[in-house]
């Protein structure tokens, strides 16, 4: 008997230790990936706009230029780091690229330069000048960042396509091999990574100005392909550039006047359409290969899809940079390989904002960032403080973590003959508060703009101009940046625009407490005691009353009449869907496996919507 029982003690005292030796094995392998996973840094900078002829004693309603047969008419002067009214001086880039390597040099993967290098007022400059400016910013990165590969973007400043050959030369110590192949012909192309199954995919976006195989195109049937052109007769003596009237000259300096010779914009030669053609089938091809060796990707470019968020309203210019047909396209691809994107990233607009793509229906899958300019010059729609960025990321997958937004504050620079660039937030840390970035997470920072009185709106808009302007954006104002944000197809980017902000607020919160309603009464069932489950839901529980609940059994039946009442009543539009995304943390909390009780609802105060953390489960 004394036997027997000493046996089952060994035979217990085995199986423990086996099974704690399991378990412990268990958690390292769990926690392997976390432990492998490599934290690293990228710059990104774009539009530096480079000005060889700003002077210190040049006018600034001149472009900053200096010239003996004129006086200057403007009591303002120039400072030594630029001018709010003028691109950007030699001395501001150097104390950009400076800031850069003391701030984090040689500690990056790579830079991301995403464009407009030139400054517009070098537009009629002979190619073989441009060619030489740019040699001399390729050179100052170059000298910042000597063992780190800097990967250039063509922007619509930086020469001419039939110059593709030429820029390949000048960029050629960064570029692969196979990169060199496409940018020399179309200015696209892809960097495979080794180390990583991170791929980086640079597009040549001044492409998707015109349509394929449209070998003329004049600026009213470029207005009529974007939004709010209307009658286009009204405006078809000005050039068609990103909503700018950017035409003419006058004494050595370009204005903002009409043009004279009939408002012909440049179109397509019939090799570059086949080239534009071209690369949406290679970025399809490249997406489809990274998908199918399980790759995850970055697309970078320099314009971005959609709208421009800093345009109020439907001006004559329209906001889009993308043709109608090349921004679906662009969107479409998106949302059919979302799940390998990691990130997008652009600049032109010269603003700081982002860009969240929606699926079909509904659902949040990609984000977009766009990084402000180092020129502080914006012409008709604000100028802004220079700016620059550093991302924060998982080496091998691509994850963004997080990303410091730096700036100079240009007017305190002047003054003080001393560029001191500065932290001016982090995304996640600080500032807007997100857990993650996630298209999610930025997803329900968005869903707050439409609240004019919330303050992270307040927030982003100081952000949006690098804290160039202190002023509200309420209104017109904080509509557009809300539909630019979560609108980038033009249809509904035009609809978002006439819904009054109130009406859009108003609907959201009905549509919650809407949801919130039904919600109770699908617990109120579960419970199998309709009235008394009903009060139970919408009441505090107690810690004594429990009753078993299965989650995913629970999950999957909420979530899909939800979805089948706003499919059903609201025909799925946008606002709609993202409501429902913005009770999900209540019907996880509801369903969470992690707890048997059934956790009260409450519908938000109709003021304003509900700060939302985000919700894992909504998928």
């Amino acid at each position: 008997m004394k036997s027997s029982k000493m046996t089952l003690q060994r035979t217990l005292t085995a199986t423990f230790s086996i099974t704690s030796i399991i378990w412990i094995w268990l958690l390292i392998v769990a926690r392997l990936p976390a432990a492998r996973a490599k934290i690293g840094y990228f710059w990104h900078i774009t539009d530096l706009h480079f000005d060889p002829a700003y002077s210190t004693r040049g006018d600034v309603l001149r472009s900053c230029w200096y010239s003996e047969h004129h006086q200057g008419s403007s009591r303002s002067v120039p400072g030594r780091f630029g001018d709010y009214s003028c691109d950007s001086p030699w001395s501001l880039l150097e104390s950009a690229t400076q800031a850069m390597r003391s701030r984090q040099g040689d500690n990056v993967e790579f830079v991301l330069w995403t464009g407009d290098g030139l400054s517009h007022s070098t537009r009629r400059s002979l190619e073989s000048h441009r060619l030489d400016l740019l040699r001399n910013i390729t050179e100052l990165l170059g000298r910042t960042f000597p063992s780190q590969f800097v990967f250039p973007v063509l922007g619509h400043e930086d020469g001419q396509s039939g110059n593709f050959h030429r820029l390949g030369e000048l960029w050629r110590h960064w570029l692969p091999l196979e990169a060199l192949q496409t940018f020399e012909k179309g200015g696209y192309y892809t960097i495979e990574q080794t180390k990583s199954r991170l791929r980086i995919i640079v597009l040549n976006t001044n492409f998707m100005r015109h349509d394929p195989f449209k070998f003329t195109q004049s600026h009213s049937a470029a207005s009529r392909q974007r939004p709010g052109s209307g009658d286009s007769s009204e405006h078809t003596n000005y050039y068609y550039h990103h909503g700018n009237y950017y035409h003419g000259s006058n004494n050595g300096y370009y204005a903002a006047v009409p043009a004279t010779d009939g408002g012909q914009t440049r179109a397509l030669s019939g090799a570059e359409s086949h080239e534009s053609q071209r690369q949406w089938e290679w970025l399809e091809a490249v997406l489809a290969k990274s998908n199918r060796n399980k790759e995850t990707v970055y697309i970078v470019g320099h314009m971005p899809p959609g709208s421009d968020e800093r345009q109020v309203g439907n001006g004559p210019n329209g906001h889009s940079t993308f043709t109608e047909k090349n921004n679906s396209k662009y969107l479409r691809l998106v949302r059919k390989y979302s799940s390998i994107i990691q990130g997008q990233f652009f600049g032109h607009l010269h603003s700081d904002s982002f860009r969240i793509v929606y699926s079909d229906m509904g659902k949040p899958v990609s984000w977009i960032m766009i990084a402000p300019s180092v020129t502080p010059r914006k012409m008709n729609v604000g100028a802004n403080n220079p700016g620059m960025r550093l991302y924060k990321f998982e080496t091998d997958t691509g994850q963004v973590l997080d990303y410091t937004q730096y700036y100079l504050d240009l007017e305190q620079a002047n003054a003080a003959n001393e560029a001191s660039w500065q932290a001016e937030y982090n995304l996640t840390t600080q500032y807007y508060g997100l857990a993650e970035v996630t298209s999610l997470a930025l997803h329900n920072l968005a869903d707050r703009f439409s609240n004019n009185e919330d303050p992270l709106l307040a927030k982003y808009y100081r952000a949006n101009s690098v804290r160039y302007v202190s002023n509200q954006c309420d209104g017109a104002c904080a509509l557009n940046h809300y539909c630019a944000i979560t609108r980038l197809d033009y249809s509904e980017f035009r609809e978002c625009l006439d819904t009054p902000a109130s009406a859009l607020s108003r609907a959201q919160t009905a549509q919650r407490s809407l949801l919130v309603l039904l919600l109770s009464l699908l617990l109120a069932l579960r419970q199998r005691r309709p009235l008394q489950g009903l009060l139970t839901a919408l009441q505090p529980h107690s810690a004594t009353h429990r009753e078993p609940t299965r989650p995913t059994k629970c999950l999957g039946v909420v979530l899909y009449i939800m979805w089948w009442v706003a499919r059903r009543m609201w025909g799925c539009q946008r606002d709609e869907v993202s409501t429902l995304g913005s009770v999900c943390e209540d019907v996880s909390r509801v369903c969470d496996n992690s707890s048997t009780v059934a956790m009260p609802l409450s519908s938000p105060p109709s003021s304003s919507l509900p700060p939302r953390s985000t919700c894992t489960n909504c998928t």
